[in-house]
């Protein structure tokens, strides 16, 4: 038992040391030199460095080569689209986004031909259709009435975040009331406890806790180690979000709890979790690849209308909401992926945390607040996808080497 945790952790400190050291290699070598602006290079720099990841992994891995090879089409079809915008003056422009949703095809290419491989288990779901309906309304409903009174729950809130120096903020306070809510709703629903609920959403294990928070750290420091490598390189200052008095220590600290075990977590588990599984239940089209593409699908349109009202504040431009629908519906799937292919929700928990989170140290971006956003969005969706497939290769080949073990005993 020891040799085996011993081969598990080597197989994780290979997976961070052989990440990081093609990372610096690529760029140091091949992409910094001949790049002249941030947005440039994270349009670029990291989609060469994932493809050329994938090229390893996939002359090394036992495992089927679809899985790599249809999401190195995806980020291929978005270096691309990064690749021919940069000759239009704007590295950022919306054609790289706009191209970047046609690689939706490729996600659903991918779900098709590995729909063997995702069963349906004992997840909680929704049995009839009239009980989602009444779930999927109510909660609407009470999201709506958070985000209606939302200076009203802040003021009343802000007593107690005051009190634990920001780190209780009324974000996480609101996000935790609205999942207990929907668990009562669940128990309601379907007969469920909470704790049933929970432990088989598998958000109750200290090892998919684990994964998650590792997928976290590594991504969050490779992210951090692309921004101090452009600005070494190009000698630009960084800046720290905290000089901008935009925000202190305290209030970041606070805000990642918020985003990751309040939003995170509340909507993981009604988007990736209730609502996928009872649709993929409830849709009763006999081919399983097409029932899981339609599950997909409204789910992730559901996961755009929720952030309907917020976001039609934070962009009133018609243009921009637009494209932020947009968005939205691609980094649902995205999560999705996340979600079916580890078969983790902590690790989409902890991914749409850190995406919803404004990093601490940044680059002097002379952009609008939209763009910096999808440039960091961008990262994180390249670095998350580069971790889990590497982590899943490496824990096959762990399999194999515990085989191989137990046969040697």
């Amino acid at each position: 038992m020891l040799i085996m945790k011993q081969l598990q952790c080597r197989s994780y400190l290979q997976i961070i040391l052989i990440t990081i050291g093609i990372y610096l290699l690529l760029n140091w070598f091949i992409v910094l030199p001949v790049l002249d602006t941030a947005a440039a290079l994270s349009s670029n720099g990291e989609y060469a460095f994932v493809l050329f990841t994938f090229m390893i992994m996939l002359l090394h891995t036992y495992k089927p080569l679809n899985r790599f090879l249809l999401i190195s089409l995806l980020l291929f079809s978005y270096a691309g689209a990064a690749y021919v915008s940069s000759y239009f003056g704007n590295p950022s422009s919306l054609l790289s986004f706009i191209l970047l949703y046609a690689a939706l095809f490729v996600m659903g290419l991918f779900f098709y031909v590995n729909s063997q491989s995702i069963e349906k288990s004992k997840e909680s779901v929704l049995p009839t259709v009239s009980s989602f309906v009444l779930f999927v309304i109510a909660f609407f409903s009470l999201t709506s009435f958070v985000v209606t009174f939302n200076m009203d729950l802040i003021k009343f809130l802000l007593p107690l975040s005051v009190w634990s120096m920001e780190l209780i903020s009324p974000v996480l306070l609101t996000s935790v009331g609205i999942l207990i809510i929907v668990l009562l709703l669940m128990k309601i629903l379907t007969g469920e406890s909470i704790f049933n609920v929970l432990k088989k959403s598998g958000l109750l294990s200290l090892r998919n806790v684990a994964e998650g928070f590792m997928v976290f750290l590594i991504v969050f420091s490779l992210i951090h180690i692309q921004i101090w490598m452009y600005s070494l390189y190009n000698g630009v200052s960084l800046i720290s979000t905290f000089s901008l008095n935009e925000v202190s220590f305290t209030m970041w600290t606070g805000g990642l709890i918020a985003q990751i075990f309040g939003v995170g977590i509340m909507e993981e588990i009604v988007f990736r979790f209730i609502i996928f599984w009872s649709l993929y239940s409830l849709i009763t089209l006999k081919r399983k690849s097409v029932r899981i593409l339609w599950a997909l699908l409204i789910t992730q349109i559901l996961f755009s209308l929720i952030h309907f009202p917020i976001d039609f504040i934070r962009y009133p431009d018609i243009n921009f909401f637009s494209i932020r629908f947009s968005i939205l519906l691609f980094l649902g799937m995205f999560l999705s992926v996340l979600y079916l292919y580890t078969k983790n929700l902590w690790i989409a928990v902890f991914i749409h945390g850190l995406l919803n989170l404004p990093m601490p140290v940044i680059l002097p971006y002379n952009e609008s607040r939209f763009f910096q956003e999808m440039n960091f969005s961008s990262m994180v969706i390249v670095y998350s996808l580069l971790v889990v497939i590497i982590m899943k290769a490496a824990r096959g080949r762990s399999t194999v080497s515990k085989k191989i073990f137990e046969k040697a005993s």
